[in-house]
């Protein structure tokens, strides 16, 4: 029996790098839903949390020097900073390395096994020999046994949406130092999911009307294809959970695989909200109702897995709804071409309640792709949103309080308010049906209308008249029914329009055109989004970790250097003219600054994929490597320089990479010079997350090459 208390969950972010404009796709829409039900006075949750376990950590953690628990710590805050600055508004923000979601995955497991519904078998897993370690799918890479595309994952083809095992792949090699692993025994412990296939398929049967069409048809071809049973284990060396007594059953430590323990964090963040606040986890869980919001890259995960685990604990499924992914200028979101913008990035440039609104007005119930077109995203800001929605409301309000500073009287329109109390009527019902971009189109229909009325009324040209102040009284009346249908998508717009009427925290209930008070100065509600002047540069600049060096075979001044940039790019091998100044042990292990928008090109057999630059004095007579200034002492070299990562972008201060690839020719057309200790470039210095690149014993007037 639903009691009417609801959960809404987004899908719980990686703690393994920033947040994107991709990612904000779905905590907006989450919102958006969590809004409008909190709007009609119910008993709602926002729930989310950081995952925060897996090898992809443990592996970058050890990159950084830093130990997991420390370097996913840094993104849980730096995510809960990003989420809010884009007004989403969780009520609980947990994270699933806790004590609590540790006791929630431990009852999970034992109440499962006691069931008989997990048991151990001996498997083959893959093992890298060169990085002495069992691999996870997701860091194994090959070409699909069955469509035979290339570079994907050990886990589901995202082309042929085959279920796989990193076994299962061909040409596999290990994503971690590209070498080929092989196959190993090992003994791990699975959970009976093919034991729900017939409760699976009745449960969704039983949500047909909620369902998407393209999920029903991908769960009907899973689930034709039969489900094996799923392994719930791995091996050390992994940061997360350790399985309790794995140790005394199979003589080795084990560990929940992520995938077991990061939805139960959905649970185990409700249950500490709840425990805060001395309410019951279980009266939202076992007898409410929880909604999903997901994208289409973790469907098995949250339809199959999940739910089964869930009947397997005798907890009610939640509704999912899926979405699509974010693609720019019709494109997947790339660096090198300018178009990946992190929600930092993004804010810089744009207004939070600008791509609030955006992603609103393409959201419904398609698994569909939205594409943010920067044109059209300009002029959706700048035509629907500051032309018809803000212009109304903000032209209504000024007006009101400069002439008269109250409403004292409102105009009886009884058709054309029916009429739109009709609108927003349906308005609430396309908000239910998680149907955002419909909503929208009539949120501009009822402003539209606004407009259309206020124009028509020529208020201006009689202000002193009973008429005009009745007019005004139903205009302000309507602004502020905008302002509460409209809070969903744009919460801050709201805020300023309850301010300047009151203060009043307004909801659903307080629809109507019977309001009548005093009028405060309203804030500007919206901007104009203006054309930039865009100050690009040819280089796209990032810190590298050189983590290989060799002689050239074939010429005796060069280095061939393998480079890791992270995940910003992939490895590249960079041939390099270092080998009369640096030493193989000078370079191995450092940091340092490279192009990598360079053209590849063959240099004396060797491929070169980036370029390492280095300042130099003009007679040649010394060379140095570039190094970030800390703010410690001058000329900290780069790794050992505080919070420099490996992939941060370096750029010159109020540049913008400008997307293209570039020649070795091109580059030196490009003049930068040493001046007081640090790079120039046209009069601006050359900066790495908000600090100096400098040089070390290089004069002034030398030259970066």
């Amino acid at each position: 029996m639903n009691n009417g208390k609801i959960v809404v969950t987004a899908a719980l972010p990686y703690a393994n790098g920033p947040i994107h404009i991709g990612h904000l796709l779905e905590y907006i829409q989450a919102d958006i839903f969590s809004r409008f039900l909190k709007l009609q006075g119910k008993d709602a949750l926002y729930i989310c949390a950081s995952d925060m376990h897996g090898t992809p950590i443990e592996v970058n953690a050890a990159k950084e020097g830093m130990l997991p628990e420390v370097f996913v710590e840094r993104y849980w805050q730096e995510h809960q900073r990003d989420f809010a600055s884009f007004l989403i508004q969780f009520d609980n923000y947990y994270k699933t390395h806790s004590s609590e979601n540790k006791l929630m995955a431990e009852f999970f497991y034992t109440t499962l096994k006691k069931k008989g519904l997990i048991y151990r078998k001996k498997i083959k897993v893959m093992f890298c020999p060169s990085c002495k370690r069992s691999l996870p799918d997701r860091f194994i890479r090959g070409d699909c046994p069955h469509c035979r595309a290339g570079e994907q994952y050990g886990d589901i083809c995202e082309k042929c949406s085959s279920v796989l095992k990193g076994i299962d792949l061909l040409n596999p090699y290990c994503v971690l130092c590209k070498n080929t692993p092989i196959q190993k025994e090992s003994e791990h412990y699975f959970f009976k999911l093919s034991s729900f296939a017939a409760q699976l398929k009745r449960w969704i049967e039983s949500v047909d009307s909620f369902i998407q069409t393209e999920v029903r048809n991908w769960l009907e071809e899973w689930l034709s294809k039969g489900l094996d049973d799923w392994c719930i284990s791995r091996d050390a060396t992994y940061f997360g959970f350790e399985i309790p007594d794995a140790e005394l059953e199979t003589g080795e430590k084990k560990y929940f695989y992520v995938w077991l323990d990061a939805p139960i964090g959905y649970i185990s963040s409700t249950q500490n909200y709840c425990v805060q606040r001395k309410l019951h986890f279980e009266d939202y869980w076992y007898k409410g109702q929880v909604y999903h919001f997901i994208g289409k890259d973790i469907a098995y995960f949250h339809y199959l897995f999940w739910p089964a685990m869930l009947m397997g604990m005798a907890i009610p499924v939640p509704q999912l709804s899926m979405h699509g992914f974010i693609t720019v200028d019709g494109q997947k979101m790339s660096k090198s071409r300018g178009t990946f913008f992190t929600a930092q990035d993004f804010l810089k440039l744009y207004p939070a309640e600008a791509l609030r609104f955006f992603y609103a007005s393409h959201l419904d119930r398609k698994v569909a792709d939205v594409d943010l077109n920067l044109e059209e995203f300009k002029a959706v800001n700048n035509n629907v949103l500051v032309g018809s929605l803000g212009n109304f409301c903000y032209r209504v309000l000024t007006f009101a309080q400069k002439n008269y500073g109250d409403v004292e009287k409102i105009a009886d329109e009884k058709e054309l308010s029916a009429e739109i109390l009709s609108l927003l009527n349906d308005i609430q019902r396309y908000y239910l049906a998680l149907d955002f971009k419909s909503a929208v189109r009539l949120i501009l229909q009822v402003a539209d209308k606004g407009n259309a009325y206020f124009q028509k009324s020529e208020v201006w040209k009689q202000k002193d008249t009973d008429f005009a102040r009745q007019v005004l009284g139903w205009c302000v009346n309507l602004a502020r029914n905008l302002a509460i249908i409209v809070q969903p998508i744009l919460p801050a717009f709201s805020l300023k329009i309850e301010r300047a009427l009151g203060g009043k925290v307004l909801s659903l209930k307080d629809i109507g055109f019977s309001w009548i008070g005093k009028i405060s100065l309203v804030e500007m509600l919206v901007a104009k989004i203006e054309d930039a002047v865009q100050v690009t540069f040819p280089l796209r600049l990032m810190v590298g970790h050189v983590k290989e060096v060799r002689d050239h075979p074939n010429a005796d001044s060069l280095y061939v250097l393998q480079v890791d940039f992270g995940d910003a790019v992939s490895r590249r091998q960079v041939v390099a003219g270092l080998k009369k100044h640096f030493s193989k042990e000078e370079l191995i292990g450092k940091k340092a600054v490279f192009c990598v928008n360079m053209k590849a090109a063959k240099l004396r057999g060797e491929m070169s994929e980036a370029m390492i630059l280095v300042a130099e004095e003009l007679d040649e007579s010394h060379l140095s490597l570039l190094s970030i200034d800390a703010g410690l002492t001058k000329g900290d070299v780069v790794d050992n320089a505080y919070d420099v990562a490996v992939g941060d972008e370096v750029q010159f201060e109020g540049m913008n990479f400008a997307g293209k690839e570039v020649t070795y020719d091109d580059f030196k057309k490009i003049l930068m010079k040493v001046l007081d200790g640090g790079i120039v470039y046209e009069e601006k210095k050359l900066m790495c997350k908000g600090r100096k690149v400098v040089v070390i014993g290089v004069k002034d007037g030398g030259i970066v090459r």
